[in-house]
């Protein structure tokens, strides 16, 4: 975790991560529970683009309101002292419910394009997550990651295109409990962040990291969004160009399709002075 001995920017380039502690209020947290719980009880949720009982899209223009809440000031604040004074935000239009991630890397998706601009040393790009919850011991709720792997190479992309006799000795390897995703779990510096609602944990996208299970059923629906934030046009373009390569039909079709910037986005950038774009 974030210690007083190294400056917030330090620790996120060392360890590749870092937890912004109370970009939002408790009264900020009660009105996205409450957009959200509206929008779904209005149908708006299983009316977007592409969306399921898991996820809905659009939501700076389907949810008015949403989006000045989520780029406030503090949030802003965050983002320009770990990517300099000119960041650019990639606003990911969606918003997850009770969703389980087991050990992956945000960048996946970039290997398996074959593409290696984020390997490149000036590569700087995060996924940005609020939780409406906190991650709780009992009931999950936010995220486990292990500290440092953002220098590691991918795994995870090389699944896909494993032939049956590289499925079979990875099958093999999980019930020897020796397999990569056994590693993370055994990893020495695995820690479940204690995050609290209203907190952002700002990731590195190469960093290997997990939901954090639940071992008893929640008593409240769990919610997050996530956004990306990535220093240079460079970066931003280079990322906007895979994402809509990838072969969810959320990407290359839904978000393919939109603008660089909708106007609930391009009128939060006209009032921050920040770029948020699709």
């Amino acid at each position: 975790m974030y210690t007083p001995t190294l400056s917030p920017t330090d620790f996120y380039q060392q360890q590749g991560y870092y937890l912004a502690s109370e970009v939002y209020t408790p009264e900020d947290i009660a009105r996205i529970r409450q957009l959200i719980e509206r929008h779904e009880a209005d149908g708006g949720w299983a009316a977007a683009p592409n969306s399921n009982d898991h996820l809905t899209t659009d939501i700076y223009e389907r949810i008015p309101g949403l989006a000045e809440i989520i780029f406030n000031d503090r949030y802003l604040a965050v983002i320009a002292e770990l990517f300099g004074p000119d960041p650019i935000i990639l606003a990911e239009p969606a918003i997850h419910k009770s969703r389980y991630y087991f050990w992956h890397k945000d960048s996946t998706f970039i290997d398996e394009q074959a593409e290696a601009y984020h390997w490149q040393d000036d590569f700087a790009a995060s996924m940005t997550v609020l939780y409406l919850q906190d991650n709780h011991p009992d009931y999950g709720g936010g995220i486990t990651l292990v500290p440092g792997t953002h220098h590691d190479p991918d795994f995870y992309h090389r699944i896909a295109h494993m032939s049956l006799l590289e499925r079979g000795l990875l099958k093999a390897k999980k019930i020897a409990g020796i397999s990569h995703f056994d590693r993370m779990e055994r990893h020495p510096d695995k820690v479940a962040i204690p995050s609290k609602a209203g907190d952002v944990l700002i990731l590195d996208m190469r960093l290997d990291h997990k939901g954090t299970p639940a071992k008893k059923p929640s008593p409240h629906t769990k919610y997050g969004i996530m956004n990306i934030a990535c220093r240079g046009e460079a970066t931003a373009q280079s990322l906007r160009r895979t994402l809509r390569n990838r072969p969810s039909a959320y990407y290359n079709d839904y978000l393919a399709g939109q603008p660089l910037q909708t106007p609930a986005l391009e009128a939060v950038s006209g009032r921050k002075g920040v770029k948020v774009w699709l």
